[in-house]
C-alpha cells in the first residue's frame, strides 16, 4: 500500500472542475466515429476558509490556477475515449504554513506565499452510449469508466498543495434529454460517479459525485447554462482542529487532509459561443454553498477553448437538431466532468 498524499482544496478542486468543466467529454453526448476535440480550459479557483466540520476558520488563503489539456476521439459512434493533463499553480498566504512531513521543526518551502507549479494527475477515460430506441424521445444514455493516477510524485501535507497523488478508478452514468418540443433547445443532463479511491493508512474513503445542468440553446451559436453539483465520502475522519493532531498518531495525522469525510454542495453558471463550426469559446462561475470539512470555495472562474477535428475514418450523420447539439457539446468543456 502506497502512503499517498492529498489536500483539502484539492477535493473541493476535482468537484469543481468535475461540475463546471474539467473534462474535455459532455458526459452523455459522444463524438462520432473518427471525430474528436482537442480542447484547452483555463480555471482561477481560491479557496478562503478551512472548515473543521462544519465551523469556518481562517486559517490562510489558497489560490489554484489550472491549465488542462485534453483530446477526446469517438473510435466509433457508439465508443468515445479522453484523455487529460492538467498543469496546477498553487499559493498559500496566511500565518499558519505546514511544517515539513519528514521535519515538524521547519516549515513547508511550498508554504512560503510566493506561487509553485507542477504537472498533476493523468485522466483517461471511456465511454459508451447505450441509447437506441431512445434517441427519438431526444435522451441520451452513456455509462463510463474512468482513472486517474498521479503523473509523479508530487508534494504533499502543504497548503499550496498540487493534488492528491492517489490513484481512484471511477464508475458511472450520464443520461441527458434535449427537447425538440415544448422548450425547443433545452438539455438537461445529469451524471453520477462512484469513485473507488486508493485507501491510506488502511482506512477507506471512497466518495460519490453527482451533478446536474440544464442547458439552452439561445441561437445555434449562443448557449446558457445553469448547474448543481456534489460530492459525499463514504468513510473517511472529521477534521478537529486542533484536536486531529492530538488525537491522532502522526503518520495517520499527516494525511487527514487525505482521509477527511468531505461533502460539499456547489451551484454554477456560464455560457459558450461557437466562434466557428470548429472552434468554441466558453467561461462559467462556481462557488461552493455548503462544506464539510475541507477547504470552501470561495470563487472559481473557468475560460476555455477548443478546436473540434475530422479524421478519415469519419462517418457523414444527417444534419438535425440533435446531432446539432450533440456537436456543439461535445466541442464544450463546461459541461464536462472530471475525475
Amino acid at each position: 500500500m502506497r502512503h499517498a498524499p492529498a489536500l483539502r482544496f484539492v477535493f473541493a478542486a476535482a468537484l469543481i472542475l468535475a461540475i463546471a468543466s474539467s473534462r474535455a467529454q459532455a458526459q452523455a453526448f459522444v463524438p462520432a466515429k473518427g471525430e474528436g476535440t482537442v480542447s484547452f480550459l483555463y480555471q482561477d479557483q481560491f479557496f478562503r476558509y478551512h472548515y473543521a466540520p462544519t465551523t469556518p476558520v481562517d486559517a490562510g488563503q489558497i489560490w489554484a490556477r489550472s491549465m488542462l489539456y485534453d483530446v477526446t476521439y469517438g473510435v466509433t459512434d457508439k465508443i468515445a475515449v479522453s484523455f487529460g493533463i492538467p498543469l496546477v499553480v498553487t499559493r498559500y498566504l496566511g500565518a499558519a504554513p505546514h511544517f515539513l512531513a519528514s521535519d515538524p521543526t521547519k516549515s513547508n518551502p511550498i508554504d512560503d506565499g510566493t506561487w509553485h507549479a507542477t504537472i498533476q494527475d493523468m485522466r483517461f477515460d471511456v465511454r459508451y452510449n447505450v441509447t437506441r430506441n431512445l434517441w427519438n424521445k431526444g435522451i441520451v444514455v452513456t455509462p463510463f469508466v474512468g482513472t486517474v493516477a498521479p503523473s509523479h510524485e508530487y508534494p504533499y501535507f502543504v497548503h499550496a498543495g498540487f493534488g492528491r497523488n492517489l490513484n481512484e478508478v471511477q464508475v458511472g452514468a450520464s443520461v441527458a434529454k434535449l427537447f425538440e418540443r415544448g422548450i425547443p433547445g433545452l438539455v438537461v443532463q445529469g451524471r453520477y460517479a462512484y469513485g473507488f479511491v486508493e485507501q491510506v493508512m488502511d482506512i477507506s474513503h471512497n466518495r460519490s459525485l453527482g451533478s446536474v445542468e440544464a442547458a439552452y440553446f439561445i441561437s445555434s451559436k449562443l448557449r446558457a447554462f445553469g448547474m448543481v453539483g456534489g460530492q459525499r465520502t463514504h468513510g473517511g475522519i472529521d477534521f478537529l482542529g486542533a484536536r486531529t493532531r492530538a488525537e491522532l498518531p502522526y503518520e495517520v495525522f499527516i494525511h487527514h487532509d487525505q482521509i477527511q469525510r468531505e461533502n460539499m454542495l456547489s451551484v454554477g453558471a456560464g455560457g459558450s459561443y461557437s466562434l466557428s463550426d470548429t472552434v468554441d469559446l466558453y467561461g462559467s462561475w462556481t462557488g461552493t454553498v455548503a462544506q464539510r470539512n475541507g477547504r470552501r470555495l470561495a470563487r472559481g472562474l473557468s475560460l476555455g477553448l477548443s478546436w473540434s477535428f475530422t479524421t478519415r475514418r469519419a462517418t457523414t450523420r444527417p444534419f438535425t437538431a440533435t446531432t446539432m447539439a450533440e456537436s456543439s457539446l461535445v466541442r464544450c468543456l463546461c459541461e464536462k466532468g472530471t475525475k
